[in-house]
């Protein structure tokens, strides 16, 4: 029987039942809180708790620092640490600790792993953007793969809000700051990894087997700096986890439970009438709905003003047309709801709605870009409409308008005033048939990528020396 250990929820789940159904006893470590449990049994993976301290670097910090002394780290990852909790941005304080929280946490690893009856894995299968699965796995002589669930090494992510011709000496000054170089010293002796002279911060590629739940098409443009470390590493673009053809496989929504059942489904309609789905996504709607993440032309904005901003646009263009039924996934904002007032006719706002059945009869959908919306509204051929918050959005929604599937709105802020309801019309218009043909292609080379199968059987021939060490697998 093999063992695996693998990272984060969707769209792992599909790759977990695949890999179980081969025979794999597979370990899903999760953190203490995490909501996703039952989704993990469900996929027929065993759930490990381990404390990542998200956001509470500083503890970890703390827990470590005689550790850490002992290895000869003492004012620069101070210095480090200190510069790291001064950031505003979640992002940036992640570029701050990924190595030495990942550090930490890989040594917490090894010494589980490797202790006298514990268990250990024969294959790690980790989420690009952290760091401890692959020093862990380095350490043990252990095979791994990455995997990231945004567009491959052409997505900016955690840099998005520096200007892209910034990023590579905002990238290069990180890994001068003296604390890095003090704890890259101790990844070098410990783990044998030199991560800052062959890694990115957060973008943790290996050279065995890369996992890209995309298709290149929707990849950005990778910087040459970052080309170079990569050039000897292997990608498998395995597009859709799930071609959403058959029974779904995902996780839990935080709002889902909230939501009490509806008499009828709002994107039934009489025919003749136009369906537009309009979804900002979590971070948008619920998480980020007071912060200013969103870097406009004209300054920093919330989740709540880019909502506004767009949902006050589509109602006063569109209010009461018996042609055209709006569904908006407005989240569980209280004051989201006040904020829409009292609604027209033709428009349906939930707190929560099933985006794939959703999107099986949608002729339009207006989303935030994220990584598994795009890919959802491919899979069912739907023209879109992409109004970025943050993060990887905004490339993604370039990549949409660069094939022909919609059209992207970068900077929403500083749109004029009805551009957006312009190309709304024209996507339901005379845009219609191109923009929904080119969004049917994008689906078909999702589906044609192979998906969870495929990163499986990768996995598996990762093992295939191990297997035959053993003399059979």
């Amino acid at each position: 029987m093999l063992t695996f250990e693998v990272g984060t929820v969707n769209p792992i789940l599909p790759v977990i039942s695949e890999l179980v159904k081969r025979g794999c006893d597979v370990r899903y470590y999760l953190m203490k809180d995490d909501t996703f449990v039952k989704d993990v049994k469900a996929a027929g993976a065993f759930p490990v708790t381990f404390d990542e301290y998200l956001l509470r670097w500083d503890t970890l910090m703390e827990e470590e620092a005689g550790w850490f002394q002992a290895q000869g780290c003492g004012e620069g990852l101070k210095s480090l640490t200190a510069d790291g909790l001064s950031m505003k941005i979640l992002q940036f304080q992640m570029l701050y600790f990924a190595l030495p929280a990942g550090v930490c946490l890989g040594k917490r690893l090894v010494e589980s792993w490797s202790g006298q009856g514990e268990w250990c894995p024969d294959l790690v299968l980790y989420n690009v953007m952290l760091l401890h699965p692959y020093l862990a796995a380095c350490k043990l002589g252990l095979p791994c793969a990455s995997f990231s669930t945004y567009p491959g090494p052409g997505t900016p992510m955690h840099l998005s809000e520096i200007p892209e011709a910034e990023r590579q000496a905002v990238d290069e000054k990180l890994v001068r700051h003296p604390g890095m170089v003090e704890v890259n010293a101790v990844a070098k002796s410990f783990f044998g990894v030199d991560v800052c002279g062959s890694q990115l911060q957060c973008r943790f590629y290996n050279r065995q087997l890369n996992v890209v739940f995309s298709v290149p098409q929707l990849q950005g443009e990778v910087p040459e700096y970052q080309q170079a470390l990569i050039d000897d590493s292997t990608f498998l673009w395995a597009g859709a986890a799930d071609d959403l053809k058959g029974p779904l496989h995902r996780a839990s929504t935080p709002y889902k439970e909230r939501v009490e059942p509806a008499t009828r489904r709002p994107w039934d309609v009489p025919q003749g009438v136009k369906v537009v789905i309009v979804s900002l996504g979590s971070l948008t709607v619920d998480m980020r709905w007071d912060s200013d993440e969103h870097v406009s032309s004209l300054g920093r904005f919330t989740g709540r003003d880019v909502s506004n901003r767009l949902w006050s646009e589509l109602i006063g263009s569109f209010g009461n047309r018996p042609d055209i039924r709006f569904v908006l996934s407005i989240g569980p904002r209280e004051d989201a709801r006040s904020m829409l007032g009292e609604l027209p006719s033709n428009f349906v706002a939930l707190e929560y709605i099933e985006q794939v059945e959703a999107l099986k009869h949608a002729d339009v959908f207006i989303t935030h870009g994220g990584c598994n919306s795009i890919k959802e509204g491919a899979l069912f051929g739907v023209p879109m409409i992409v109004v970025p918050f943050c993060v990887d959005q905004p490339d993604n929604g370039k990549a949409i308008e660069r094939a022909g599937a919609g059209i992207c709105f970068t900077d929403p802020m500083a749109t004029p005033r009805g551009a957006i309801a312009e190309a709304l019309l024209a996507a339901l218009g005379s845009c219609a048939e191109k923009q929904r043909r080119s969004s049917e292609l994008l689906g078909e080379a999702l589906r044609r990528a192979g998906g969870a199968p495929a990163v499986a059987q990768a996995c598996m021939n990762l093992l295939r020396p191990l297997a035959s060490a053993a003399g059979g697998a």
